[in-house]
């Protein structure tokens, strides 16, 4: 390329600010209803028994309807987790204020894993294997956000 053929590389970021206005379903539905009674509920598997959280109406190994609602424990255990240093906020990746723990959290009573944000224990001393227990909003509003975050259990 020579002198005087520049290549021009432009960077654009458009934040995402708009609402959506939908029904999320009968499964999702039912879900925040649970959680605006702090409770999490979930499907078991009439063909393997599996119980996931968040629920969904087809069991993904065996793609059987799931239509048995279960209570499951508001602990479980990390099963994997990530330190986080950034948000998002409509679209826009912004620094975190301080870094943040997001986790995979087996819930008692589930075979899925759920992915929340775990606060109250320091990065440094987060682990695999930490039984966590849920935290919720209060009061509550019947929306997902009622399940705030998860901290160290006991």
């Amino acid at each position: 390329m020579s002198a005087q053929q520049e290549r021009i590389v432009a960077t654009a970021v458009v934040p995402l600010d708009f609402t959506y206005n939908y029904r999320v379903g009968q499964y999702v539905e039912r879900y925040i209803k649970g959680l605006g009674q702090k409770k999490i509920m979930g499907v078991k598997c009439p063909g393997d028994a599996s119980v996931i959280v968040p629920p969904r109406k087809y069991c993904g190994r065996c793609n059987e309807i799931m239509n048995e609602w279960v209570e499951v424990g508001p602990e479980g255990t990390i099963e994997n987790f990530t330190i986080a240093h950034v948000n998002l906020n409509k679209g826009v990746v912004e620094k975190a204020d301080t870094e943040y723990i997001v986790a995979l959290v087996k819930l008692d009573g589930a075979t899925s894993l759920l992915p929340a944000k775990v606060l109250g224990v320091s990065p440094v001393d987060v682990e695999v294997g930490m039984r966590v227990k849920a935290v919720f909003k209060d009061p509550v509003e019947d929306s997902l956000e009622d399940l705030s975050h998860f901290e160290p259990a006991g």
